[in-house]
């Protein structure tokens, strides 16, 4: 791929970047040292991607840069968890797998998390696509009927880690990784979930909320899976960074289809060039999901961050809100960093 398309996607994350940092209000600097501090770090960061692959195409960017990040020593990609239900699209991820070289990436597949999610683009249909022989368009190995539950991957994953080492970008529902919270020792770790993702993982970079005024400041993720999102914030282990960027971050980064499609002018055989052929995908989205990757593998050093402190949820399904507001209503709460928030209102 596509050195070019890659190029094109680094100015449009540059151009967002500054845009967020001219308008974020400025916060106290960390006293601690970042998390990711540098992008020349001599070690591949070991990494778990979390997404709902089967709607929108960041997810798809994000996962083609994984690929790039492998290739380049960078990342060490431990496993892909697919966080919203359906078959078709773990499938999805095999096809990217063997199509960037890197088909022994376990996948995961969650199948009891959001039932029937709004689907903005139905892309995942592509892996039905076949040449001129009737032979499928895209190569693929897995059997996803045979691929293990996400919570169980995580399990088996983080039990082979070491200790405050792996890295998790989540860019979809908390569905499974809530499920890994409440799940008990097994095969894999004598530990419950929670106390075996307290061990292992040094930090997780959420695409999540939306803070500003006149938002619910949830965002699409944590409403769409509130229940399962109540869970994610309230258990979170208070010794592992949670790194959010909130939808209003994504916003400024807008990939326009026409662009998408000139940069991949040169191939007639790709598999984003062919979502972007065969589906509408001007559908006003955004490159949301790509943030969290970028920073999780090129550093904290770009981004202006706010002071370690609290944010609270309030299950919807309770309260018919999700707030970021201490109140004595609020019940549940978080110790988190957020990334390029609170956009300055005045």
């Amino acid at each position: 791929m596509t050195t070019r398309l890659m190029k094109h996607f680094n100015i449009l994350l540059a151009a967002a970047i500054l845009v967020c940092l001219s308008a974020c209000r400025t916060s106290a600097t960390l006293p601690n040292s970042h998390i990711n501090g540098s992008a020349n770090s001599q070690t591949a960061i070991p990494l778990i991607l979390d997404a709902d692959f089967g709607s929108s195409t960041d997810d798809l960017f994000a996962l083609m840069m994984l690929h790039h990040y492998i290739d380049e020593g960078k990342v060490d990609l431990r496993g892909v968890i697919v966080d919203r239900e359906g078959e078709q699209n773990a499938l999805l991820v095999d096809v990217f797998n063997n199509y960037y070289g890197h088909p022994q990436i376990p996948i995961g597949l969650e199948r009891n998390g959001v039932k029937h999610p709004r689907c903005f683009i139905p892309y995942s249909g592509i892996c039905d696509l076949t040449d001129e022989q009737g032979q499928p368009l895209f190569q693929r190995k897995v059997d996803p009927s045979q691929l293990p539950d996400g919570y169980k991957l995580y399990r088996k994953l983080l039990s082979q880690a070491a200790d405050s080492s792996v890295v998790i970008v989540a860019i979809g529902f908390a569905t499974t990784l809530s499920q890994l919270f409440e799940s008990t020792a097994d095969e894999y770790s004598q530990l419950g979930g929670r106390d075996l993702f307290a061990q292992k993982v040094k930090a997780v970079y959420i695409q999540s909320g939306r803070f500003e005024a006149g938002d619910s400041l949830s965002g699409y993720n944590m409403r769409a899976a509130s229940k399962q999102s109540a869970i994610f914030y309230s258990k979170f282990p208070r010794n592992v960074a949670l790194m959010m960027s909130p939808s209003n971050v994504g916003d400024q980064m807008n990939y326009q289809p026409s662009d998408v499609l000139a940069d991949l002018s040169y191939t007639e055989r790709n598999p984003i060039k062919s979502v972007y052929t065969y589906y509408t995908c001007d559908t006003g989205q955004r490159m949301w999901d790509t943030n969290c990757l970028v920073q999780a593998v090129l550093g904290d050093k770009e981004y202006n961050l706010s002071p370690r402190g609290w944010v609270t949820f309030v299950d919807r399904e309770k309260s018919r809100s999700c707030s970021s507001v201490k109140t004595p209503m609020a019940t549940h709460a978080i110790r988190f960093l957020v990334t390029l928030t609170l956009l300055n209102q005045s």
